[in-house]
Parts: C-alpha cells; structure tokens; sequence
C-alpha cells in the first residue's frame, strides 16, 4: 500500500479527484462541488463533463468521452476505459487527494474504488451503484474499500448498512434542480397549444441508440392517439444535438419537436412516454402521468434478463415500491400497447387524478431538498 494522504490542516485548500462518466453524474457532481466550496477552499481535478468544467473543476479526461450505453459497448470503449484508469491511478500519486470522490458510473468506478484504496485513498461515493438491481452481493464488497457513501434513495440506506457500509442517506439531487425550463403559457405558445389542448410528451431518450429504439413505437402511438383527438399536440422532446432517426424524418408532420424543454415537457404535458432512466422520475415528480418503456439490443437484454434482480424498471415504482405506472419493456413494447396505456390519462381525468396521487407517494418518499449540502457535508468532515 502507498503511503495515505495526510489529513488537512484548517488553512490548506482540500484536494479532492472526483470521477463521474454520464450527464447526470456530471450534472450532480458540479452541484456537490458548489456545496463543497461553501466549507473551504478546494482543488479538484478529474473526470469532468461540461458542468464540471464550468464549476472549476481540472478537466483530466472528459466525462462525455467515456459514456457507455449497455454491455456491448464495452468491448469497443475499453482501451479508453483503461487508459482513464492509468491516468488517474497516476494523478492520485501526483496530485495526493484528500479524498477521492467516485460519482455513479458503476461499471467503471466500482473496479476504480478498490485500486485506489489498496494506495491509501479515502473514498467517497455519491449516488450509489445500483446493486440492489444487478449484483446485490458488490454491497458487502464495497464495505471493503468504501469509507463513506451518500446514497440517494431511502431505500438504499438499510441495504448498505446491512452490508456494513457506512452509509447516510441525503435525499435525492433532482428536488435541488427540478424546474420547467420556461413557463407553462410560454411552452404552450412555443408548441401551438391553446390552455384547452391535451398535450403528449415523447422522451425517447438521450443517446442516438436509445431514440433509434424507441422512436417507432412512440411514433406509431402517437399517430394512433392523434387520429381521433384533433385537441391533442404531440410533443417529441430532444435533448441538444439529436435528432429523430433519419428514417422516421419523414413521418414528422404534425409532431413538434422541441430542444430545451425536456423538464417543461415533463411538467406541462398531459402525459407522457419516458424511456427508462432519471427522466422517468423527473416525470414522476412533476406529477404527470407516464409510461416507462425501454428497447435495447438482444444481447444486452439477454444478459440483464441473467443479472436483474428486480420485479420491475422504472425508477417510480422501484421508489414506491409498488406498481403506480406502466412498464413497457422490450417485446412488450408496441404502438398499440403504449396507446392503450396512455389513452386513459388523456381521456379520463379521474384516471389521470388517481395516478398523480399515486406519483405524489414517489415525491414524499424522496425526502427533502439540499441533498447535495449534505453530501457535501459528509465529504468534507471525510477529508479533514
């Protein structure tokens, strides 16, 4: 084991080397880097997407160079992934941390963690690795070389304790952040909705493959839904920089895309279709109805079908811990499901009524805001 960092004094800057590889990672991580600037001055290198390296973060590598979207891709992304690895083994040695603070990003930071450990790192893990869906037994392995974890779900905490992790849990990031993009008048003007038109949001995802994927259901639903709803505005909500396959391109018309109105879309829509992911629960939180679904490739869903220990997907119902919205998963995933699905909500005020008091369950189990203060706090006393 290499020599461990000594503990800092009340006058030195603390030195921290955070590592975080997707959008939301990035996104969280540049709010605990504000929270952990209000405690003191601070030095941080790492890993950084776009949001770090606005924070002030010492970009090492970019995040946005090391995403990876399911089993597969690792082959491909490897050499990279190990070069990423080599370069901040090396910036431990150089740089000497205070602590180490590993955020999301399990395929890469749980291999990251140990190796740091066995040279004398203090680590920190902000948002845990969701080991409780695909190998439970890493809890109890991350007792091993994980000195302090802020966990964001409630659940999580009695599971990592049980484990033997020193585990707290903070809250979740996304009721720190969670806000249209503009108001309700404004994005209904933006869309050509009037205040009596129902609206039907499409969130196929933030990453080409996944809107390749799900695209044509969505796309098929909605025609579906149109065709006897001459009020209804449907809405393809796209993250900056993609767009719909070129294939489907031609099928637009009638369709409003719209690029910085993901949140106000989740917000202000009547209901919506959300691939799986953090913005299944940003739904869920503003309260509007939705239905989960995800298509990925055969041999990713093979090895998932292998290693997912859970009952269900979507972050809304793991968190409720109950069924309170559809889950349209792979084959299951058709136009005529997913019409059916949201046909109810857009028709049915009463149906629409009971799943917001269903959501409302997600929103109060969550906690309150500042959950990135917290960490913060956590992370601090960790490196003193």
């Amino acid at each position: 084991m290499d020599r461990p960092v000594a503990g800092a004094d009340a006058t030195s800057p603390r030195r921290f080397l955070l590592v975080t590889g997707e959008a939301s990672g990035d996104l969280h991580a540049a709010h605990l880097v504000d929270a952990l600037r209000a405690h003191g001055p601070c030095e941080i290198q790492g890993v950084a997407g776009p949001r770090l390296r606005a924070a002030g973060v010492e970009c090492l590598v970019r995040a946005e160079d090391l995403a990876v979207l399911g089993f597969s891709e690792i082959v491909t992304r490897l050499p990279r992934l190990l070069a990423t690895r080599d370069r901040l083994l090396e910036a431990w040695q150089r740089f000497r941390p205070h602590a180490v603070v590993l955020v999301d990003y399990p395929g890469f930071n749980l291999r990251l963690g140990p190796q740091l450990k066995r040279r004398g790192a203090r680590i920190f893990y902000y948002i845990a690795p969701q080991v409780w869906a695909w190998h439970p037994q890493r809890a109890r392995a991350m007792a091993a070389w994980v000195d302090r974890l802020a966990v964001v779900f409630p659940f999580e905490e009695p599971i990592f304790r049980a484990a033997g992790v020193q585990v707290d849990f903070v809250g979740h990031p996304l009721l720190d952040d969670l806000a249209p993009e503009t108001s309700e008048g404004a994005y209904r003007d933006e869309i050509g909705a009037d205040a009596n038109a129902r609206v039907l949001g499409l969130l196929p995802g933030s990453r080409p493959q996944e809107i390749e994927r799900h695209w044509e259901p969505m796309l098929g639903a909605a025609r579906a839904l149109a065709a006897g709803r001459p009020d209804l505005r449907v809405v393809l909500a796209l993250a900056a920089g993609l767009e719909a396959p070129r294939r489907f391109r031609h099928a637009l018309h009638g369709i409003t895309v719209v690029r910085e109105r993901t949140r106000a879309t989740q917000a202000f829509a009547t209901a919506c279709a959300v691939a799986s992911g953090t913005a299944t629960l940003e739904t869920a939180l503003f309260g509007t109805p939705l239905v989960v679904v995800y298509r990925t490739g055969w041999l990713n869903y093979a090895i998932a079908r292998r290693v997912v220990t859970l009952p269900r997907i979507g972050l809304p119902n793991i968190v409720a811990e109950r069924d309170v919205v559809p889950e349209l998963i792979q084959d299951r995933l058709t136009p005529d499901a997913l019409a059916g699905a949201l046909a109810r909500w857009l028709d049915d005020p009463a149906a629409r009524s009971a799943c917001q008091a269903d959501l409302r369950v997600v929103r109060e189990r969550l906690g309150g805001p500042g959950a990135a203060a917290r960490a913060a706090a956590g992370l601090w006393e960790l490196a003193s």
